[in-house]
């Protein structure tokens, strides 16, 4: 925690020069040529994605999403309906694009994006309306490891959610949970949705940043 605190820690270096932050000056490495670099800031950002009071930061400042999206964005054409209100830089670079090739780096990335999905409501339709779906979509038709795909399943449940006809209520701590027990080495993963866990799975001190969930 204390290494998470100090990586987003805004560091007034100029009076001319806005603040900025350990995390977004390493943010780049993410497309880095070194397989162990781009994996251990993989790690750092998926730590830093714990931290639900940080989420508005990181979404809207920090440009976060973006930043995960790109290294998971692959080769394939996209139609033109999919590139509306998508990045440009997740697409311009059509053929020429290659998709992360590390594992363990794509894992971090998907788990990063499932714990922002986490915190909430407001989080969640911001995500949505970068239209991560359709990035998460196509590196799941070409994943080969079963792990990765069963994070962007789990990714995907949240994206496609109905939230004003929720039944199963939130199950952001589940997947809190979940992602921390792997960290951990133990096997969880996020049910799928069911109409019995509408009020064991509802959260009770973790609101999001607008107090909706």
């Amino acid at each position: 925690e204390q290494g998470r605190k100090f990586v987003m820690r805004l560091q007034h270096k100029k009076k001319d020069v806005p603040p900025t932050s350990v995390l977004q000056l390493i943010l780049p490495q993410l497309r880095s040529p070194n397989k162990i670099r781009r994996r251990g800031i993989a790690g750092a950002v998926k730590n830093c994605c714990f931290d639900k009071d940080s989420s508005y930061w990181l979404l809207h400042e920090v440009d976060i999403v973006k930043q995960l999206l790109y290294p998971l964005a692959g080769p394939e054409e996209l139609d033109p309906d999919d590139k509306i209100g998508l990045d440009p830089d997740l697409w311009l670079e059509g053929p020429d694009k290659v998709r992360e090739s590390d594992e363990a780096t794509r894992q971090c990335l998907v788990e990063a994006v499932l714990l922002l999905l986490a915190s909430g409501r407001r989080a969640r339709e911001f995500v949505r309306k970068q239209k991560t779906y359709v990035i998460l979509k196509m590196a799941d038709m070409v994943e080969e490891s079963e792990g990765v795909s069963e994070s962007i399943n789990e990714c995907v449940q949240y994206l496609r959610r109905d939230e004003e006809g929720c039944e199963e209520g939130a199950s952001d701590r589940q997947v809190e949970e979940a992602v921390r027990g792997r960290a951990k080495g133990e096997l969880l993963a996020l049910p799928a949705p069911a109409a019995s866990a509408a009020i064991d799975m509802q959260p009770t001190n973790d609101e999001d940043f607008d107090g909706v969930d």
